[in-house]
């Protein structure tokens, strides 16, 4: 149908508030790096732990705080692009580009608090943390004109026969309490419980216009809504050992995790509930925080995550994910961090009745910097970019709008994966974090 380079689903470019990644939707977006500082240097710091988020990647850290009372609150903003293009050819079949022929632009955001306290026994330490944080969301935000093949020589656009919509809230939210054992200041053991808590809420909906209903007769609008609530435990294992001043090694465990709950779907007047199941997978993650001697503080941390994928699905691979971070500071005492982290996700992909997995990449670049208020305040900020590339069908089915009444000359069809849309998929993170310390 859109081969032939038609005007059919006009550019659109939306602008929604807690709009994140429609390839997600269902599965929901894990939120990582809410600390500033980590985030800067990639999501790197499972071996090192200087401020109170650090407990995220790895409870142990707590271990190693080198203060006794303090606190922690983080923002973030993030900017998704959403771009899908199709292969645009000329008359001899010959291949020009590839068209954007939809551009959704959403924004994100996300918020964090914790608090800490540590005591001093002997040769132990004693330290544990309250924290409020996300740990998934399923905002996301879509839409989609369709309009005839008409044309559009005299200035105006193609006459609307239908606007398609995909929108998503909910979140799945986390209280955890973690608490960190350390012996003579050289080795850390950490656990982390927390209460997860949620629902969401994936509105499809597909609204014919005036133009389609007085050229058609009968047209019903299709509205789908499914609701979900989640309620489960999640724990975690970390351990940091400090070999000597200038090295130290981390790892970290968290266990997979099974969201047992009952959905509610409707279907215009139809409603009927059913079990659903969200598995996130178990992960390890190993990490080494290493700070040469020079006369400039800087560190060096690596990360390597090893993701237990068949857990979620048999037909996926383990992955393995890869930090790497570094911290640099100037006379001033003004850090200047950077980073760079390689994340493997998969889907299940669905060709004539053959089901098999995907495997996508996504790059993250990232920096930042942070200064000291008051002596006893930190102020952190970072910026990531992510980018992923990958194949997908239409989120609508073009075969819905097939009456001719509609159309000139063409005749709408689904598309199958011999000619699927191009998604490039961008991501604009901006984290700020404040740290009070006693």
């Amino acid at each position: 149908m859109k081969k032939t380079g038609l005007l059919i689903l006009l550019i659109i470019i939306t602008n929604q508030i807690f709009g994140y990644s429609i390839l997600n939707r269902f599965s929901g977006d894990l939120a990582e790096n809410i600390d500033a500082r980590t985030a800067a240097m990639g999501g790197a710091g499972v071996a090192e732990g200087s401020l109170l988020f650090s407990a995220k990647l790895n409870p142990a850290s707590l271990g190693f705080l080198d203060f006794n009372f303090g606190g922690q609150f983080a923002a973030g903003i993030m900017k998704n692009d959403d771009n899908r293009s199709l292969p645009m050819y000329n008359f001899f079949d010959g291949y020009i580009d590839d068209a954007t022929y939809v551009s959704n632009v959403n924004y994100f955001d996300h918020y964090a608090v914790a608090v800490y306290y540590a005591h001093d026994l002997n040769d132990f330490k004693l330290s544990g943390s309250l924290s409020y944080a996300p740990y998934k969301n399923f905002d996301c935000y879509y839409v989609e004109e369709v309009r005839n093949d008409e044309g559009s020589d005299y200035d105006n656009y193609p006459p609307l026969i239908a606007k398609n919509y995909i929108d998503g809230s909910g979140a799945i939210n986390s209280m955890s309490l973690t608490a960190a054992v350390t012996y003579l200041s050289r080795v850390a053991l950490g656990f982390e419980i927390a209460k997860l808590t949620g629902d969401q809420t994936l509105s499809e909906k597909i609204l014919w216009s005036d133009y389609a209903n007085n050229t058609v007769n009968g047209l019903i609008d299709t509205k789908e809504r499914t609701t979900r609530d989640f309620d489960e435990m999640r724990f975690k294992l970390g351990l940091n050992g400090r070999l000597n001043p200038r090295l130290q090694l981390g790892f970290s465990f968290t266990p997979k995790i099974e969201f047992d709950q009952k959905a509610k779907f409707s279907n215009n007047d139809t409603t009927y509930t059913y079990e659903s199941i969200i598995t996130t997978a178990s992960n390890w993650r190993f990490g080494v925080s290493y700070q040469p001697r020079n006369i400039m503080r800087t560190s060096f941390n690596v990360d390597i995550e090893v993701v237990n994928w068949s857990d979620v699905n048999d037909l996926y691979d383990t992955g393995i994910n890869y930090y790497v971070g570094v911290e640099h500071s100037l006379k001033n005492k003004m850090p200047l961090r950077f980073g760079f982290r390689y994340n493997v996700d998969y889907r299940t992909l669905n060709e004539e009745d053959f089901i098999y997995s995907d495997k996508i990449i996504s790059p993250t670049f990232s920096v930042g910097t942070g200064f000291v208020f008051m002596e006893k305040f930190q102020i952190d900020i970072s910026g990531a970019y992510t980018y992923r590339k990958y194949e997908a069908l239409d989120l609508f089915m073009d075969s819905h709008y097939n009456y001719s009444q509609l159309w000139n000359e063409i005749e709408p069809a689904d598309r199958g994966w011999e000619n699927p849309d191009q998604v490039s998929e961008s991501f604009f993170n901006v984290i700020t974090s404040i740290s009070y310390k006693w």
